[in-house]
């Protein structure tokens, strides 16, 4: 089985795009590093019962039931400037997903103080420090509630990390995507294993590196996705080709300095056009490998980085084409999102936390880990995708 192609989905996140080469940390064990404030085991499925998900800052009532996890930690390395959140240890046995899967789906953290993130990598490790191969890492994921979406009223995604994602890493004075302390971050993540091998006590570290001075330029991710608005993103891939698209507009006029996009096997192309000024934005065909695999998607620095002006009063629609050659039906065989960083002209609004399809999407998230369902779905999509 071979593990799923996520490189794309890097751009969810800030600076993949743009980055000068983030170098991975040296090979060998994991440092240890100083724990932050930790709390004990779970809580977060209590704020699906309210009529409103309020997802709680650091200083709310709810907020230490609700992000007590025993497979969520926060580290501290002060002198490198890094922020490191650790999930695990989970075992896992071969040809299967993680043990305690469930409880890796959104949990809950908060950021313990100001700082501009400006770069990311990802590692893995197994009980005895050694490391454990980046194709058993389906997908880390962080969500913001606290803040909003580009295109949409919903919780901005920040960054999301693949077995195919690279470490990446701007200068701290250029940019920097801006967390707040207290402000809620939920972090997502699937582990599975398609190999004969075991691996037992195995933790996923996402380093942020994040400098506490403004930079020259505050940036922030954004993606669109042919199944917006809410709700599973993956879709049927019947014999022949299938074509998928959604239109919107940004909340905001907005420079777009880097896109890049996700797609699965059997996609021909995707695009992003603004149908109002009639022109394409962007345009790219995935890169393979032999079996076929998507194994990256071309990036694109708009205007050698300069960067292109959407705006609110302008329709944008993203368009993916895909073709099963098959002669049956995939079940979840398609995905396909555009995503990539931005400097708003104009200041996003605040999240409205009553908004229904603010609610509508974080009942999701949190459903995905609280629902009896959605967990089995996620598997279903890790199974199919491997």
């Amino acid at each position: 089985m071979k593990s799923p192609s996520r490189r794309g989905l890097a751009v969810w996140g800030l600076v993949c795009l743009v980055a000068t080469g983030g170098a991975p940390a040296q090979r060998g064990q994991l440092p240890a590093l100083r724990a932050l404030d930790v709390e004990p085991a779970g809580g977060i499925c209590e704020l699906l019962s309210p009529a409103t998900v309020v997802v709680p800052a650091s200083g709310d009532p709810l907020a230490p039931r609700a992000a007590r996890s025993p497979y969520l930690r926060l580290f501290h390395d002060r002198g490198r400037h890094e922020l490191v959140i650790d999930v695990g240890p989970v075992d896992l046995p071969p040809h299967s997903m993680a043990e305690h899967s469930e409880e890796l789906v959104y949990q809950l953290m908060h950021v313990p103080f100001d700082a501009w993130v400006h770069g990311y990598r990802a590692e893995l490790s197994d009980a005895q420090g050694a490391r454990v191969p980046r194709r058993v890492l389906h997908h880390i994921d962080t969500t913001r509630p606290a803040a909003r979406d580009l295109f949409l009223p919903v919780a901005q995604r920040f960054v999301a990390l693949g077995a195919e994602s690279e470490a990446q890493n701007l200068p701290a004075w250029l940019a920097g995507v801006r967390l707040r302390r207290g402000e809620p971050l939920l972090v997502s993540t699937m582990l599975h294993n398609p190999t004969a091998t075991p691996y037992s006590g195995v933790r996923v570290r996402l380093v942020l590196q994040y400098t506490e001075t403004r930079p020259l330029r505050e940036v922030a991710g954004f993606r669109v996705d042919v199944m917006f608005p809410t709700g599973p993103m993956e879709f049927d891939l019947p014999p022949g080709r299938t074509v998928r698209s959604w239109d919107g507009s940004p909340a905001v006029p907005a420079r777009i300095l880097g896109l890049s996009g996700h797609l699965h096997r059997y996609a021909e192309w995707m695009e992003l056009r603004d149908l109002t000024a009639r022109r394409v934005i962007w345009r790219a065909r995935p890169r393979t490998d032999a079996s076929g695999e998507v194994t990256s998607m071309p990036v694109s620095l708009p205007h050698l980085g300069l960067g292109r002006v959407v705006y609110p009063t302008h329709r944008y629609r993203i368009t993916a084409s895909y073709f099963n050659p098959t002669g049956h039906t995939i079940p979840e065989g398609g995905m396909a999102k555009v995503g990539g960083i931005f400097t708003p002209v104009a200041p996003l609004p605040e999240v409205a936390v009553g908004d229904p399809l603010y609610q509508a999407d974080i009942r999701h998230l949190l459903g995905l880990r609280c629902d009896p369902g959605g967990m089995g779905g996620m598997m279903a999509h890790a199974a199919h995708s491997e």
